[in-house]
């Protein structure tokens, strides 16, 4: 009934126009957050030929089972209830794209909000099953074992082959842990890199749940230059790792906060609320010699933020963690409801998930930040209710592909989760196909990547603040 509906509504909207009047149609758009949503999502879904692809499924799960090492330990998992079949609720996605006769690997993580995961970071098996990365030694602990894994919300591989694990050392509310970024080599798939960070920089209620990784070089092989900008979701900050220094420090500042009043969220006719601050972080393409732009948004809210990486990169944040007020900033635009995940291409476009209507939408950063701007990649009601993993990857042949994990969080958070029907879907698609009809590839004659990222980021001096009158005592 309510597909008919919107299929209705769709028709009689699309009656109203000539197709060969639409791009005059795109500055009627940006009048209003709902007729632009709607035109969009109506073009979209009823025009073939005009508006979002599909986005391919490659794996997709009711719930998802392990593979353990024998039947004895899966029978102890059991027991010890490390392992209670249906609570395990992958997040993040990643893809190891390989060379030669080697297949590509997929590479999911799946949290421990609570008791019964298993694995907390494996690999998809060709059958559906996931195996413990890197092997399941190092998830068979729930905590007894801090040199292991204690639970994992997100992963990034950089361009040096090298996957950045950032494990919170939380299993639900309780740190058993601290928290520690690592790194494996994923040629011989040994641990190169740990990084436990001092106390200092993280608070009691911290959970590391996005990590960014920021390489830099003149060579393709150089891999010294290493940061990693990880968000804090519940201790509304970020943790900057200098790899090469092996050090890091926490920044504060106010848009890493949520918004209360975007704290409630509705998908599929099911309502939670939750209080998350900074979630979703993408880094703007490498240029030798230029400086980087950290995006960035709290999933409660519907704003941007914008930082210099530069910035981030200043070790005086070890003596003190407020950013200047001045120094990051917000696009005046906003998105009509919440997102989630979000990764930028190396055109500089920025590929983001909605609540509603569920998609996944692009923004090109050489253009304002702003409904109006904003176009569909992929909708579907059904498929891509909650983006919360999403990953920019380059395949053998050099071509980037968006991949994308998607989830029935709603029911998650609702307790109303069950195994009748799917609830766990791996998506990917070429870039250059879901883009191949979107203005996102198209902006106008003058801009650039980054240009409104540039207007509102003015070069700001370091130096300390403290928020509060207390600071002016």
């Amino acid at each position: 009934m309510v597909s008919s509906r919107y299929n209705w509504e769709c028709r009689s909207l699309l009656n109203q126009y000539d197709p060969f009047l639409l791009d005059i149609y795109k500055t009627e758009m940006g009048y209003g957050i709902d007729r632009f949503f709607l035109l969009s999502y109506c073009l979209a879904c009823c025009w073939s030929g005009l508006g979002a692809k599909d986005l391919r499924i490659v794996k997709q799960w009711a719930e998802v089972d392990f593979i353990f090492p024998n039947e004895t330990a899966r029978q102890s998992a059991l027991t010890n209830r490390f392992y209670v079949p249906g609570n395990s609720v992958p997040i993040d996605v990643d893809v190891q794209h390989r060379k030669g006769p080697a297949k590509s690997r997929i590479f999911v993580t799946l949290p421990r909000f609570d008791e019964g995961r298993p694995v907390t970071l494996g690999t998809v098996e060709e059958d559906g099953l996931i195996k413990g990365y890197p092997d399941y030694s190092w998830h068979d602990n729930q905590g007894s074992n801090c040199d292991g894994l204690t639970s994992v919300f997100r992963i990034a591989i950089d361009r040096c082959n090298r996957m950045w694990v950032m494990d919170t050392g939380k299993i639900g509310e309780k740190a058993v842990c601290s928290p520690q970024l690592l790194a494996f080599d994923l040629s011989t798939d040994q641990l190169i890199y740990r990084h436990r960070p001092d106390p200092s920089s993280y608070i009691a209620s911290s959970l590391f749940i996005t990590p960014v990784v920021d390489v830099r070089g003149d060579r393709p092989n150089d891999c010294s230059d290493t940061f990693v900008y990880v968000a804090d979701v519940s201790g509304f900050g970020l943790l900057v790792v200098d790899v090469l220094r092996d050090r890091s420090w926490r920044v504060t500042h106010r848009y890493m906060y949520p918004y209360p009043s975007h704290g409630s969220f509705t998908i599929d006719g099911e309502s939670f609320d939750l209080m998350d601050g900074i979630l979703g972080m993408a880094l703007s393409p490498y240029v030798i010699g230029k400086d980087r732009y950290l995006y960035f948004h709290a999933l409660a809210s519907t704003t941007e933020s914008v930082v210099r990486a530069s910035l981030l990169r200043n070790d005086s944040f070890i003596d003190d963690s407020n950013a200047d007020p001045q120094s990051i900033n917000e696009f005046s635009g906003e998105r009509p409801n919440q997102s989630a995940a979000e990764a930028m291409d190396s055109d500089g476009i920025l590929y983001f998930g909605l609540m509603e209507p569920p998609g996944v939408w692009c923004w090109n950063s050489g253009t304002e930040f702003s409904t109006r701007n904003f176009h569909p990649i992929a909708i579907n009601k059904e498929t891509l209710q909650f983006s919360s993993g999403m990953k920019v990857v380059k395949n053998i042949k050099g071509e980037e592909e968006l991949w994308l994990l998607t989830s029935s969080f709603q029911r998650v958070m609702t307790g109303s989760i069950s195994s009748d029907r799917i609830n766990f879907r791996i998506h990917a698609e070429k870039i250059p196909t879901l883009i191949e009809n979107s203005a996102c590839k198209h902006p106008s004659k003058g801009d650039y990547v980054g240009k409104y990222a540039d207007r509102i980021s003015p070069q700001i001096k370091r130096r300390r603040y403290k928020y509060g009158s207390v600071a002016f005592l």
